[in-house]
């Protein structure tokens, strides 16, 4: 049997800031992949490198400060890392769109949409005026806006928030990319209209068999899209597996902590949200080992001096915990059906 080549392969990415304060390390050493048609969500609180994460995926880090330091990020075969600008842009919009958290400041205001959406056509596919006039009308439609021809000819600030998020997904999807970001998507809206995006998102999906890519901090965004989820903390993946793994048997306190302070509608015990206290760590100086440990219930000595090994709990479950180490005791974690 043969065996599948990813569609995009991250190994081992670490992506730093140089400040004047001094190195602040966003991502450290991350590792991922997404095959063809996957929907892989990655979600963790604000700060935790997820968006550096993907903005590196697509070079998109503003150098200074920014700066990928180390790992490669293989997307069909090639080590993005290693192209130059000029041969990014050809597979920015072509081969990788991209959905930003605000619609507002991606679209350009003093620009029609049709215009927008036919100068990325001319530039990727080379195509002529009517012929993008005719496709751009077609994925307006696609995405759900009503009257494409007419809204072809406004300008961003006559559509409303969730009009103007599908607009662009329109633009992302316009010349069929293999790879779509989506990062915070349905942040702005209201959550009717975060339904709708990603309802519009999973039928795309489905119809185009394009990659997702979901940044979120939104769990419950997360199962309804996506297959597998990375969890983020700290610049590092402390757990990945399943949505199945994820949510019935977190095996991090992170996770479960995530988990907890979302409310489920399948929940009869009427249990109190809890949040998870304290604040992330200071990434212009790491902790010596795991990054939640100042946060942590179940912390140990161990915790605050080695980072911990990633264990694999079954195959494509991981996590990065000492908890989950043999010699570990048992405790409360495990009783309350985090580690098994």
């Amino acid at each position: 049997m043969q065996h599948l080549q990813h569609l995009l392969e991250v190994d081992n990415l670490s992506t730093s800031f140089f400040t004047y304060a001094g190195e602040v390390r966003a991502v450290s050493g991350v590792s991922f992949h997404v095959d063809e048609g996957e929907a892989l969500g990655i979600v963790g609180e604000s700060g935790c490198g997820k968006s550096v994460t993907v903005q590196s995926v697509m070079r998109l880090i503003p150098n200074p400060p920014g700066k990928i330091v180390g790992g490669q990020i293989r997307f069909l075969g090639q080590d993005l890392v290693k192209l130059s600008e000029k041969q990014m842009t050809e597979i920015r919009g072509k081969s990788m769109g991209m959905i930003f958290q605000d619609p507002m400041t991606s679209l350009n205001p003093v620009l029609t949409i049709g215009r927008q959406m036919t100068e990325v056509l001319q530039r990727h596919e080379g195509i002529g005026k009517q012929e993008a006039m005719e496709r751009a009308e077609k994925y307006l439609e696609m995405v759900g806006i009503p009257n494409a021809k007419r809204r072809l000819k406004q300008y961003p600030h006559e559509f409303s928030g969730g009009m103007r998020q599908r607009v662009m997904i329109a633009l992302a999807l316009l010349c069929n990319p293999k790879l779509l970001i989506a990062d915070e998507p349905t942040t702005a809206l209201d959550v009717t209209i975060q339904a709708q995006i990603l309802e519009l998102m999973k039928d795309l999906k489905q119809k185009i068999n394009t990659s997702i890519i979901l940044i979120t901090h939104d769990l419950g965004v997360v199962a309804g899209l996506c297959s597998r989820i990375i969890v983020m903390y700290g610049g590092k993946i402390v757990e990945s597996g399943t949505v199945h793994d994820i949510f019935k048997s977190p095996q991090h306190p992170y996770t479960w902590g995530l988990l907890k302070s979302v409310p489920r509608l399948d929940d009869q015990s009427r249990t109190k949200l809890l949040p998870i206290n304290g604040t992330p760590p200071d990434l212009l100086q790491p902790p010596v080992g795991c990054g939640f440990t100042a946060r942590c219930s179940y912390a140990m000595k161990i915790c605050a001096e080695k980072p911990p090994e990633v264990t694999e709990i079954c195959p494509g479950h991981q996590a990065a915990c000492w908890l989950l180490h043999h010699q570990a005791p048992k405790n409360a974690f495990s009783a309350k059906g985090g580690v098994e």
